[in-house]
């Protein structure tokens, strides 16, 4: 089973912008619901996403992302503390052109590469859309007990804060459009 360990934390992107200097990449996520993974296929909606034989348990959140023409179906666990279940399978493009993704919760946003003091690899999301202005800085780690050099643009740590996840603000776009 593949485990993500990050601290998540809010940046104030009113004053300098180091995180910008390097590379970037533009990303689509849409969020699914009603995944299902039996006789050894992962499946939405009547499409075959996976072939896979592994035992899928407990995992509550499915994603779909496109970036610089490459798409990625993740699953997400439940998170205990910074650390939470992650699984990830490529798809091929032409699949992801005829999966039925419109009126689905989505997030775009902006990833930026930044490399801290002490060498870790920041990704500092800019969002777009309806929740423009919002910048989120994560940063992954081997486990939660490693030092971490925290740059001077971080703001309140999110990491334990629920409602913060992309699947929670893509749902809570998706709601605010049906309203």
């Amino acid at each position: 089973m593949g485990v993500e360990i990050e601290r998540r934390f809010l940046v104030d992107g009113r004053n300098d912008k180091p995180w910008r200097c390097g590379k970037s990449s533009a990303i689509f996520q849409t969020y699914l619901d009603g995944v299902k993974h039996f006789d050894g296929k992962i499946m939405w909606r009547n499409h075959v996403l996976v072939e896979e034989s592994r035992a899928l348990v407990n995992l509550t959140t499915w994603r779909i992302r496109l970036s610089e023409g490459v798409v990625t179906l993740t699953a997400k666990g439940r998170r205990t503390g910074a650390s939470a279940p992650e699984f990830e399978w490529n798809l091929p493009l032409d699949m992801y052109d005829e999966l039925p993704l419109d009126g689905l919760p989505s997030i775009s946003k902006v990833r930026h590469y930044w490399n801290g003091e002490d060498g870790l690899l920041w990704e500092v999301d800019e969002f777009e859309g309806p929740i423009s202005g919002l910048i989120i800085a994560e940063v992954e780690l081997e486990d939660e007990s490693q030092n971490v050099v925290l740059p001077s643009w971080l703001g309140l740590e999110l990491t334990y804060l629920k409602g913060w996840s992309n699947s929670s603000l893509s749902r809570m776009i998706s709601d605010s459009a049906l309203n």
